[in-house]
Formats: C-alpha cells, sequence, structure tokens
C-alpha cells in the first residue's frame, strides 16, 4: 500500500517535469506579425492625411490636364504658322487677324497683338510698334504657361510640411500619453504616436516626389515650347513687317 502511494506521488511530481521539459525542447515558432492594411496606416496618420490625400488627387488631376493642354499643337501650331506664312506670302493680312481669332493658339495671340498695333496706329504704324506690342504678349503668354506648372512646385512644397506637422502632432501624442497616463502601458502609447508620425512623414513625401518628377518634366517641356514660340513669332512678325511695308509701297494692295 505504502509502495503503491509512493509511487503515485512520483508519478504526480515527474509528469508535469517531463511535459515541461518536452515544451523546453520544441522549436520555437518565429512571430510573423500581419502586415497593416491601407486603411490601418490611414487610421494610423490621423486626420492630417486628409489633406495630403486632397494633394495627392489634385497634384494627378493636374499632371494629366497639362499632358493634354501643354502639347507642342497646343501652343506652337505648325499649321496655324505655315497658313499665316502663305497669307502673309500674299499680302492677305485681313485673312491672318480672322485666322488669329479663331485659332485661340498663344503663337495667334502674339501675332494678333502686332496687328492689332498696325491697325491701332493706321498708316503711321512702324515697325518698333508692331514689334513692341508682339514682345509684351509673347512675355504675356510665356508668364502664363509658367504659372500653370507653378501649382506642382507648391504641391512639392506644401505637402511636406502637412507630413513634418503630422509627425510633430504624433510625437506629442506619444510624449503627452507617457507623461499624463501613469496606468497605461507606456510602450503602447509611445508607439502610437511613432507610427502617427512615421505614417504623415512617409504620406507626405510619396506626394512630394513624384510632384517634384513631373514640375521637374514640365519645366524643360515648357522651357522648350517657349523658345520654339519666340522663334516662331519672330519669324511671322517679321514677315509681317515685310508685308505691311510691301502694301504701303503698293497703293491698291488690299490689306
Amino acid at each position: 500500500m505504502k509502495i503503491t502511494k509512493a509511487v503515485g506521488a512520483l508519478t504526480t511530481l515527474v509528469l508535469p517535469m517531463t511535459v515541461w521539459a518536452q515544451e523546453a525542447a520544441a522549436p520555437l515558432k518565429p512571430y510573423t506579425p500581419e502586415g497593416m492594411s491601407l486603411w490601418e496606416i490611414v487610421k494610423a496618420g490621423g486626420w492630417v492625411l486628409a489633406p495630403l490625400v486632397l494633394l495627392s488627387v489634385i497634384g494627378l488631376a493636374m499632371v494629366v490636364y497639362y499632358f493634354l493642354t501643354l502639347r507642342r499643337e497646343k501652343i506652337v501650331d505648325p499649321d496655324f504658322i505655315e497658313g499665316c506664312r502663305r497669307l502673309l506670302r500674299d499680302k492677305r493680312l485681313d485673312r491672318i487677324e480672322t485666322l488669329c481669332n479663331s485659332s485661340g493658339r498663344p503663337i495667334a495671340s502674339v501675332l494678333r497683338a502686332a496687328l492689332d498695333a498696325r491697325v491701332a496706329r493706321g498708316p503711321a504704324a512702324d515697325t518698333l510698334a508692331m514689334r513692341e506690342a508682339a514682345e509684351a504678349e509673347g512675355e504675356r503668354q510665356t508668364a502664363a504657361l509658367w504659372d500653370q506648372i507653378h501649382y506642382l512646385m507648391d504641391i512639392v512644397v506644401v505637402a511636406p510640411m502637412i507630413g513634418l506637422l503630422g509627425t510633430v502632432i504624433g510625437m506629442i501624442r506619444s510624449f503627452s500619453g507617457l507623461a499624463l497616463d501613469i496606468s497605461a502601458a507606456k510602450p503602447i502609447l509611445l508607439a502610437q504616436g511613432v507610427s502617427q508620425a512615421l505614417t504623415c512623414t512617409a504620406m507626405g513625401l510619396c506626394v512630394a516626389i513624384p510632384a517634384a518628377i513631373f514640375y521637374a518634366y514640365f519645366r524643360g517641356h515648357v522651357n522648350k515650347l517657349t523658345l520654339e514660340m519666340e522663334a516662331a513669332s519672330t519669324d511671322l512678325v517679321n514677315r509681317l513687317v515685310a508685308a505691311d511695308a510691301a502694301i504701303k509701297q503698293t497703293p491698291g494692295t488690299p490689306s
């Protein structure tokens, strides 16, 4: 009877130790946390991500708009230039004015400004007046092209600043929680604030970097278009001045 009790007690002590040893000897499974979804990332960033998302949508719309409008045929239309040259050879200045009014291209506005100066001064119109009017309108059209793409640079500047604001708010949240909420788990509070800070910083850069890349592209494209527009408008104004001089020397020629 005593032997049976001793065996039972020994079994009671040894069996848990054996199970514990087996669990200890088993290989540990690596901890693999699940990745955050996009919505969880947005929630971690807080309200600061709302203006960043809005800026990203606006920037995308601008890029699409620039690709559609800042094209060579929209700024320096080769068909328009060739038509003007043909009319200038025939000294049909009245037809050129109609063509400029119906075109709507920046180069058409430059040539129309020279024609308006010629009409305003009448027979006393000189070469300098037409050239000055064309040059002033050319500068205005060039400034309008550059002003369009400057909105992308505004996004490049503003987006990181909004992201930095979210970073500061997240750090304030972290350290305020550590200082005021004594009962809560401090590592959790710190992790929440840092997560918000890093999310806002990353989102600000994700908006600003593509905007900067597209701004660099459109800056070179606009520079090329303005140079081409300047060369074409100079050529047309020179032809206009020559045609006007020929008309004045030949009475009865239609203007």
